[in-house]
């Protein structure tokens, strides 16, 4: 399943609903939860070995958000790599 969040803050709660081996997607201000120095980056760490955890390139520049700030294990993706994401999932659920 891909899971595209679009959470902020982003909840803990929501995070446990992943599945192993699940593919998340980060989305709008969700992104700022992924830096470093946030609150979630102990569980985010732990999560990216168990899931596929993607934020769009784009996405992170209109933010100013430099990849090397993000939480280790966070992918960094163009469209077109989401595009593919999408069509290798059958089923998608958004948090909102």
């Amino acid at each position: 399943m891909l899971h595209i969040i679009y959470q902020s803050p982003l909840e803990l709660a929501t995070l446990q609903r992943i599945a192993i081996n699940d593919s998340v997607l980060f989305m709008e201000n969700s992104l700022f939860r992924l830096l470093k120095s946030s609150r979630n980056t102990s569980e985010l760490e732990t999560m990216s070995t168990l899931h596929s955890l993607f934020v769009l390139d784009e996405e992170i520049e209109i933010r100013g958000i430099d990849p090397s700030e993000l939480v280790t294990g966070i992918k960094v993706i163009n469209y077109q790599e989401f595009v593919t994401l999408t069509l290798n999932h059958s089923l998608i659920l958004t948090w909102n």
